[in-house]
């Protein structure tokens, strides 16, 4: 009976603050709902993963209901292209006239180059323009009440779809067509279609700008477009979603495979599959992978094009058979950088610890390594690299079994760290970066530039950990650093991936790699440099070319010494696809020039070339987006428009910490401290 009234107090107090919590969710849930508010911190505490932002309570108090969304897929792979329709249904059932808002993504690779919008039986085909005219025009058709679609690209894997004018239970689909190149790795063919804008940390200070979309961050000094690449939240949202894929890949396919989706298979002819995925939730990114009957398998592959008067080349070189190379062990330097913050938590962290375990029991007493753990801040294992003998390589494991997910997502120091922590004795061993880490952050030109400016000699590798990693950063950063991507996408994949990951790493099988082509061939090849080849991997290289040669030499650096071989070129072996796959490079490697560019002057000569390679082959970039416009107009000039934001699905991993609950639960346990005290005192 003693302690009763303490109790009694206690209960009391916890009462209070959960009435004070609950309505400050309700009140943060209100402002959250105001449309075009910005918030008042980086990271909002009531959006995050769990929460939904599909209901926006306007200023006249009226509650808008949710559009309703329906995906197809439509994916036809032909040898090493797929080319892919991306079908969206918007579905107004309120009695309002409103605006969609869509932030979807797609591959970091894919070339946007059509867009239809379909109303009852009428299609209007979309025109690719310089991104202001586009968007001036998407104004004015809206302000006039015409249906008009506008998809903007926010970053390469990142795009908005914009529908204007749809009335009280209309419907519009609108229609996206791009393509993309086939990966080849470990001799096994693979796709990949997103389907979950991840949540991405946001750097910087928040800036007093008006978000352009129904974003749940505001825009800050590092990220000033923030709002447009965190759409709105549902843990609830239904997302159904449809693919079907006719796979053609020129060669008799084995182990047909969809590692984290249920799919049919069916054999139209010898060489064709028709494969289907139906009524799946857009919770997790969709992966397709196939592979060459080992008999029948190339070690090379030639597809042309001609246009007009241009020519296109693909080339794509898988490395000769392991027993070709000498099995000799070059001494590495190995950094592991891992990312430890609060998107992190969950599967995603014992993936990524389990990945880390593996590839220090990997190294060999010639070797060296360090670990760099980052959060908000980074955490250094060792002053410098050292030697992965047993005792050591215990003590890095150690150290690894005790990491923990907390905090925000700040790759950059410990990147620039690992990137500038040579020794005198570095020049010794050949150094590899090796970078685990969903990355879900929004200043990726600041990555970027850290691994441009200071990769020197050293190899950069990223290894994506979770249900939906930010392929954009990971596939720039490894191709900077001239390194490769792995995906990892369950808990039970770490060993196989890992373990085919660091075979490659031990024993590179082609590296300075350069292809020559005759003295009379003017080659402009879409990206700068060729990466290092690996076994069972290949490298692909697109070329504009004012000719199509009868051969080419393909050479480079192996541990038998220089390898050389000519190539002949079958010019019937011709396909569609190639120019916009060159332009798609192209103008990738353009924006890596301009991203790296401080001058406003540098910047609009570049932003210009970029805008005109676009334009000539309609494809949707920084700087060009494509409209659809409706000329009739369709809704009267004095009902209002209202802007609703699509809700993505959540990811199937969490992605962020609950900070008001842990706040919550701090001061419960402070005020039972409190009061323990003050009896222990009586």
């Amino acid at each position: 009976m003693q302690y009763t009234k303490p109790l009694s107090i206690i209960a009391v107090l916890v009462t209070a603050m959960l009435l004070f919590y609950s309505n400050f969710i309700r009140a943060d849930i209100s402002f959250a709902q105001k449309p075009n508010q910005v918030q008042t911190s980086t990271v909002n505490p009531v959006n995050e993963v769990e929460s939904g932002a599909i209901i926006y309570t306007l200023s006249d108090k009226s509650v808008l209901t949710q559009i309703a969304l329906d995906t197809k897929v439509q994916m036809d792979i032909t040898g090493t292209i797929n080319r892919v329709k991306l079908t969206q249904t918007f579905t107004n059932p309120s009695n309002d006239w409103v605006e969609g808002v869509y932030v979807f993504p797609l591959p970091a690779d894919s070339a946007v180059d059509h867009l239809d919008m379909v109303i009852g039986k009428r299609v209007i085909e979309g025109q690719i323009k310089e991104f202001r005219v586009a968007k001036k025009i998407y104004n004015q058709a809206k302000k006039a009440g015409k249906k008009v679609a506008l998809i903007e690209q926010q970053r390469p894997n990142i795009f908005t779809t914009k529908v204007a004018n749809i009335g009280p239970g209309e419907t519009i689909t609108i229609a996206i067509e791009y393509q993309q190149a086939v990966r080849i790795d470990n001799d096994q063919f693979s796709i990949r279609f997103p389907m979950v804008v991840g949540e991405r940390y946001i750097p910087g200070k928040k800036i007093n700008t008006q978000p352009n979309t129904l974003g749940n961050k505001a825009n800050t000094h590092r990220v000033k477009d923030a709002s447009k690449i965190t759409p709105p939240t549902d843990t609830n949202a239904d997302r159904p979603v449809e693919i079907s894929i006719n796979l053609k890949a020129g060669f008799n396919t084995d182990q047909i495979i969809s590692p984290y989706h249920q799919i049919s298979i069916v054999e139209t002819d010898k060489l064709t599959k028709h494969i289907s995925l139906k009524n799946t939730q857009a919770n997790r990114d969709f992966e397709l992978t196939w592979q060459a009957r080992k008999t029948l398998t190339p070690d090379l592959a030639l597809f042309t094009q001609q246009k007009g008067d241009d020519h296109y080349l693909m080339l794509m070189a898988t490395p000769p058979a392991d027993e070709f190379f000498k099995q000799s062990h070059t001494p590495r330097e190995v950094i592991f950088i891992i990312d430890s913050s609060g998107s992190m938590m969950g599967s995603s962290m014992e993936q990524a610890t389990k990945a880390l375990i593996q590839a220090i029991n990997r190294l060999k007493p010639t070797d060296r390594f360090n670990i760099i753990d980052f959060d908000s801040d980074f955490e250094v294992l060792f002053d410098t690299a050292i030697p992965a003998i047993d005792m050591n390589k215990r003590h890095g494991i150690r150290f690894s079994k005790y990491l923990a997910a907390d905090g925000g997502t700040n790759p950059l120091e410990a990147i620039k760290f690992a990137l500038s922590s040579r020794d005198e004795d570095s020049h010794k061993y050949l150094r590899q970066i090796i970078f685990l880490t969903d990355g879900q952050v929004g200043n990726e030109k600041e990555l970027f530039r850290a691994v441009q400016q200071n990769i020197d000699d050293d190899r950069f590798f990223t290894i994506g950990i979770g249900s939906a990693p930010n392929d954009y950063l990971m596939t720039k950063m490894a191709e900077y650093g001239k390194g490769v991507f792995t995906y990892i996408g369950d808990i039970d994949e770490v060993e196989v991936k890992m373990g085919e990951l660091f075979s490659k790493l031990e024993s590179p099988a082609m590296t300075d790699i350069n292809i020559n082509f005759p003295i009379d061939i003017n080659a402009d090849q879409a990206l700068g440099s060729i990466a290092d080849l690996y076994k069972g991997e290949a490298i692909t290289a697109v070329y504009k070319l004012n000719a199509i040669p009868n051969k080419l030499t393909i050479s480079g650096n192996t541990a038998n010494g220089i390898f050389s071989k000519s190539i002949s070129i079958n010019a019937s072996n011709s396909t569609n696809g190639i120019d916009v796959l060159w332009a798609r490079r192209k103008i990738d490697k353009m924006m890596d020039q301009y991203q790296a560019q401080y001058t406003k002057i540098d910047r609009d000569l570049i932003q210009a070339d970029i805008t005109s390679l676009a334009l000539d082959y309609h494809l949707v970039s920084k700087f060009t987006s494509l409209i659809a416009v409706d000329v009739t107009p369709s809704k009267p000039g004095d009902k209002p428009l209202i802007i609703q934001a699509i809700a993505k699905k959540v990811k199937a991993a969490k992605t962020a910490t609950n900070s008001t609950l842990w706040l919550l639960i701090g001061l419960i346990m402070m005020s039972l401290a409190i009061f323990t005290r003050k009896r222990q005192t009586s």
